[in-house]
C-alpha cells in the first residue's frame, strides 16, 4: 500500500521520538496500528457488503462472457477473409 524505504521509516521514527517522547512512542505506535487495522477491516467489510449488494460477481461474469464473445466474433470474422 505504502512504499516507504528504510530512510523514510528512520526519519519518521526520529520525529516520533522527538515529538512524542521515547517512553510514550511504543504505546502510540501500538494504538495507531490497532486503529489502522480496525479501519482497514471495516473498509474491507464495507467493500464485501457493497459487492454482495450490487452482485459484483455476476457483473464480472457478464463482462467476462461479453469479452469472450467479442473475441470469438473477431476470430470468426478474421478467418472468413
Amino acid at each position: 500500500m505504502f512504499q516507504i524505504g528504510f530512510l523514510e521509516l528512520l526519519l519518521i521514527l526520529l520525529v516520533g521520538i522527538f515529538a512524542i517522547g521515547p517512553e510514550q512512542l511504543p504505546g502510540f505506535i501500538k494504538s495507531t496500528l490497532k486503529s489502522f487495522t480496525k479501519i482497514q477491516n471495516k473498509l474491507f467489510e464495507f467493500r464485501s457488503s457493497f459487492e454482495r449488494d450490487i452482485g459484483a460477481e455476476e457483473l464480472k461474469q457478464d463482462i467476462f462472457n461479453e469479452l469472450k464473445m467479442e473475441e470469438l466474433d473477431g476470430k470468426d470474422h478474421d478467418q472468413s477473409k
